[in-house]
């Protein structure tokens, strides 16, 4: 039997590994030398499909739906089929309570911008990820000299946005807040609080976690970095930032990532199953090299393989702080980053 639906679970599916931009902060910048980018190529609509009719199936729910994982996914040649797919699931079988997607806005054209805005009954949030406030700090971040072109199709997004009074999706400027783009801050805010206000959209400032509405959101985001030093300076940065900008942080459960000894119990092994665009399954976005891989939704069904003996097992262990079988997880050195969802004792009961 399917358990109960969980506060804070999302389901990932990666729509495509293939990236316009190389952030210095994601695996893509290390192109074909990391295994998750040694092949790229994107998810056919029919296996989007059939991980939505398996969840349907067995009455399954999460609380969002994120079309995004290592890629850019309004490269997704079919990208409105599979975003539509993803809205009539969360409407008809409530499979999902709302829709997230994260996109660089490099393609975020005429013919995406017609496929997002609806008036769907299911709230869908788009993380626009900018990270930066002019063209040489944008390349220093992205990777490449896409800035321009960015500021100009978010722009495009909002006239349209504006001028179709359409509800979705509510758009969220983000910046993920490090030791190299930090000073850009307040211009950053000022940029897309007054692009709003000049089109009559009503916005907001929040770091760490999106607050509920309708309205945008200017929004900052602690980076999480790779190793425990790169952390602690990452913190440094963006606790720094937010003081400034005046710019409190959700206390006390949201505050920024603290490196901590060993995994702890960690939620994600309970709400955040991810399946990649080749259909192979694991248990967390952190794990980008699929050590914790369960299987395949294209050989077994993702409500088997998330629900199955092995993650009953695996979720027994975790709840003891033991993490046998999962390699990517015993290495981990972020149980409770602020960018996931924890779990409480009596969600892991719920489960037993």
């Amino acid at each position: 039997m399917v358990p109960p639906p969980l506060a804070g679970s999302y389901l990932v599916l990666e729509t495509t590994n293939q990236c316009s931009l190389a952030c210095v902060h994601c695996t893509v910048a290390e192109g074909a030398a990391h295994p998750h980018h040694a092949r790229v190529g994107f998810m056919p609509v029919a296996r989007f499909q059939a991980v939505l009719d398996d969840l349907a199936a067995v009455g399954a729910r999460f609380d969002t739906l994120i079309p995004f994982w290592l890629g850019e996914p309004l490269l997704h040649p079919d990208f409105g089929a599979l975003y539509q797919a993803g809205l009539r699931a969360a409407v008809e079988h409530r499979t999902f309570a709302r829709v997230e997607l994260h996109t660089n806005a490099t393609h975020l054209g005429r013919d995406r911008v017609r496929a997002a805005l609806n008036a769907a009954p299911v709230p869908q949030t788009w993380h626009l990820s900018l990270d930066a406030d002019t063209s040489d700090t944008y390349r220093c971040v992205k990777g490449r000299d896409q800035f321009d072109a960015v500021v100009q199709n978010v722009d495009t997004f909002l006239d349209q946005l504006a001028a179709r009074g359409a509800p979705w999706p509510r758009p969220v400027f983000q910046m993920i807040v490090g030791e190299n783009n930090a000073h850009e801050v307040p211009r950053f805010a000022g940029r897309w609080q007054a692009a709003c206000r000049r089109r009559g959209l009503a916005v907001r400032t929040a770091a760490q976690r999106v607050p509920d509405g309708t309205d945008a959101v200017v929004f900052f985001r602690q980076l999480d970095a790779p190793t425990p030093a790169a952390q602690a300076r990452a913190n440094t940065a963006f606790r720094t930032a937010m003081a400034a900008l005046g710019v409190a942080l959700p206390a006390p459960e949201a505050t920024p990532t603290e490196v901590r000894p060993g995994p702890g119990v960690c939620g994600c092994l309970w709400k955040s199953p991810v399946v990649g665009w080749d259909g192979r399954v694991t248990t967390c976005v952190r794990d980008n090299r699929l050590e914790n891989v369960l299987g395949n939704v294209a050989d077994t069904p993702l409500s088997e393989l998330w629900w199955g003996e092995r993650m009953r097992r695996a979720r027994a262990g975790a709840a003891a702080g033991r993490y046998d079988g999962l390699p990517a997880c015993a290495g981990c050195y972020i149980p409770r980053s602020a960018n996931y969802t924890d779990v409480r004792p009596d969600e892991i009961a719920q489960w037993a």
